[in-house]
């Protein structure tokens, strides 16, 4: 880890949990906001806007970039591609402050000989070209538990097997997407757990988590289990408590992500609004916890 303490992000900051003793440092705690959002426009004045884009408007709210890479541009015929991630890794060089998300979904994760590997390739080949800009995977270690169930600690010793893996990252990000719809509440379960796994690999790295802006409907505005379907987005009040809980367990900052092919329920692209909704809550988040 000390070979990352002179990048520009804190995304390294230890998460330590928040002990009595701790509380009183509680106030100045960091907590960085990456985001990975896809949308084109923001509001400004009432009135949507694209200039600047909205990667820059965020960057002036606190709200970091990331860069997540999907599976081709770093695997070829189903293999680690040593040239397509040397090309990677090198490109972060030049801006150590955004940290890098590999989308590692391949394999079968019961089966952690059909993924291990080569995630660890894939990290041993980012390493031997860019030791400054932290590099972490999505969902491995600890594993998606695809929200929260009365048996979730069955994935205790699914997640042991992934250890190598912990320890080869720069962060950890389990991933906390809205799967139980709108219950706050079971979100709130499934976080404990998840951050809880996180630390259970004593790597004593940070721990940055996936959580999304939107909740899935189907077209008659109930909560899609699939997955599928158009979108709602988080509520002020629902991005807040997202924002506190993963605050409250330790993790050292999140990773907002949203998918190009989001629409609400009228069709449209979502739009990213400073002062109000889950907007207002991540930018107060973010600026009060830079």
């Amino acid at each position: 880890m000390t070979k990352f303490k002179n990048a520009a992000t804190l995304v390294l900051l230890l998460a330590a949990p928040l002990c009595s003793p701790c509380r009183a440092q509680e106030a100045t705690k960091k907590f960085i906001v990456y985001e990975f959002i896809p949308y084109h426009a923001h509001v400004v004045g009432g009135e949507l806007s694209s200039v600047p884009s909205l990667k820059q408007y965020l960057e002036s709210l606190d709200i970091h970039s990331i860069k997540v890479i999907y599976l081709p541009r770093f695997m070829t015929n189903g293999h680690p591609d040593e040239k397509k991630i040397e090309d990677i890794a090198k490109s972060a060089i030049g801006t150590p402050g955004t940290p890098v998300s590999f989308d590692t979904e391949f394999g079968n994760r019961s089966h952690p000989e059909t993924i291990i590997p080569g995630v660890s390739e894939i990290l041993r080949i980012y390493h031997r070209y860019n030791t400054v800009t932290p590099v972490g995977v999505y969902a491995t270690a600890p594993q998606n538990t695809y929200a929260w169930r009365q048996d979730i600690a069955r994935f205790d010793a699914l997640n042991q097997r992934y250890a190598s893996i912990a320890n080869q990252v720069d962060f950890l990000s389990p991933v906390l997407y809205n799967y139980e719809g709108a219950d706050t509440e079971a979100w709130k379960r499934a976080a404990v757990y998840n951050i809880a796994a996180a630390k259970k690999y004593n790597t004593g790295k940070s721990i940055v988590p996936y959580i999304s802006v939107t909740i899935r409907l189907t077209s008659s505005g109930v909560n899609d289990q699939t997955q599928h379907g158009p979108v709602r987005m988080l509520t002020e009040a629902e991005m807040h408590t997202r924002l506190e809980t993963l605050y409250d367990l330790g993790a050292a900052g999140c990773i907002v992500w949203a998918s190009s092919e989001d629409r609400t329920l009228d069709g449209k692209v979502p739009v990213f609004d400073r002062n109000s909704g889950w907007g207002k809550a991540l930018a107060d988040f973010a600026q009060a916890h830079r």
